[in-house]
């Protein structure tokens, strides 16, 4: 592997361990750039140089979508003129995550044993921000409430993130062929076993501190249809069916005291605020249907929609609390239309990915399932580092699909000559 290859791929792998310090911010003048998106700018000169051929995107089914996405974002900017804010999220929102995506794409197709590298420095990542959410919660530096944020804006956000990094823990190193990472010369390495044990732990107790609901549910929802998936015809339908039901039942009991709030939307309760939140994101929509409001423009119209509400129950509002509102409200219709179109694809491809290697299609269904169900209460996508890892995973899934569509082709020629050369001696 020449240099620059091997430089693709720890910069590509730093970027993916470094994603929750994207808060780490370089300024100057009306110029911005975070950590995150500086070493996407190395990255990117990195490959630039070292590609060896023209590489193009242009006839990827992922074009028009993502062509959408782009030019709702603009329309919007230009329709709503708030040109500074509303580039600077297109710029580390999309740009960024879109070009790390390319380049990423274009390493796994030069190196089978990505992917995998690709998953464990996530799951290390949120190991380690998990060591550091225990510091925070033995020096008692958590929310007013009670709840563990670190460095994070927020509890719910700091459960994003550790949310997909839990996915990868229990999905990649629970299966059989991962257990082959703790395994050298057919013996278990006991240390990397309880590396991972103690990691899966640490993220699972931050993810209680944070009491996020919503990820709580999000990653129930998401682990009972992988589980589905994998072991239906194993353990028989019936048997899957009450694994189901159980499940959801302790996921019920666990989500009873935040529901308790349903009954009484009066209430200063973070439910009550989004329905209020979601209430005024309606009346953005209703007054602006097609274009949006802009990207990043959210917080100055919530607080001029005051005015249509009941006083707020939540005034510091960025986001719609709902990922579907904040596509439509800050890319218009186009925007939303891609993104949709964009995840339509992703189950198109995860099915190809299933069918030839399901350890690995059921663990990208898992985490753009969480992106999605999480989605309905919270704003899943529109941050630097979920932006990344939401793309991450689109490309690892693309690639996988197309590889395993490879290996079966390759694998019905070879049949084809042997058949042949077996009725040529006959």
């Amino acid at each position: 592997m020449s240099f620059l290859k091997r430089l693709q791929q720890i910069l590509i792998l730093s970027t993916l361990f470094l994603l929750p310090f994207y808060f780490i911010k370089f300024e100057y003048n009306w110029a911005s750039l975070n950590l995150v998106e500086i070493l996407i700018i190395i990255l990117f000169f990195a490959w630039f140089l070292g590609k060896e051929k023209k590489f193009s995107i242009l006839n990827s089914q992922f074009s028009i979508p993502i062509g959408l996405i782009f030019t709702g974002l603009l329309l919007s900017v230009i329709a709503n003129k708030n040109y500074y804010v509303g580039l600077g999220v297109i710029k580390g929102w999309f740009i960024f995550p879109i070009i790390f995506a390319v380049i990423l794409f274009d390493n796994l197709k030069k190196d089978e044993k990505l992917p995998n590298k690709i998953f464990v420095a996530l799951f290390a990542s949120g190991v380690f921000v998990a060591a550091e959410g225990i510091y925070f919660w033995l020096s008692g530096l958590l929310t007013y409430d009670g709840r563990l944020r670190i460095f994070f804006d927020s509890p719910n956000q700091l459960a994003m993130f550790l949310a997909p990094v839990f996915l990868i823990g229990i999905l990649k190193f629970g299966f059989e062929e991962s257990r082959q990472l703790c395994c050298r010369e057919g013996k278990v390495e006991l240390w990397k076993l309880m590396g991972i044990m103690l990691g899966l732990i640490l993220i699972l107790f931050n993810l209680y501190l944070t009491k996020s609901y919503g990820a709580w549910l999000a990653i129930g929802l998401a682990l009972i249809v992988v589980f589905w998936l994998k072991y239906r015809k194993k353990i028989g339908r019936r048997y899957a069916a009450m694994m189901i039901i159980f499940f959801l039942t302790i996921i019920s009991a666990i989500s009873y005291a935040k529901f308790e709030n349903i009954k009484n939307l009066g209430s200063r309760s973070s439910l009550a605020s989004r329905v209020m939140i979601w209430k005024s994101a309606g009346l953005m929509i209703e007054k602006n249907p097609v274009f949006g409001i802009g990207p990043g423009n959210f917080q100055n119209k919530y607080l001029k929609y005051q005015k249509y509400f009941p006083p707020y129950l939540e005034w510091a509002v960025p986001q719609p609390h709902n990922l579907y509102l904040a596509f439509w409200l800050e890319s218009g219709l186009a925007g939303l239309a891609g993104f949709f179109w964009v995840i339509w694809l992703f189950f198109k491809d995860n099915k190809k990915t299933r069918e030839h290697n399901l350890e690995a299609g059921l663990l990208c269904l898992a985490i753009i399932l969480y992106f999605l169900v999480h989605g309905l209460v919270d704003t899943t996508y529109w941050r630097n580092d979920m932006a990344v890892v939401f793309w991450t995973v689109v490309v690892v899934n693309i690639y996988l699909a197309d590889f395993s569509l490879d290996k079966s082709s390759n694998s019905n020629q070879k049949s084809k000559s042997e058949n042949l050369k077996t009725t040529t001696q006959n």
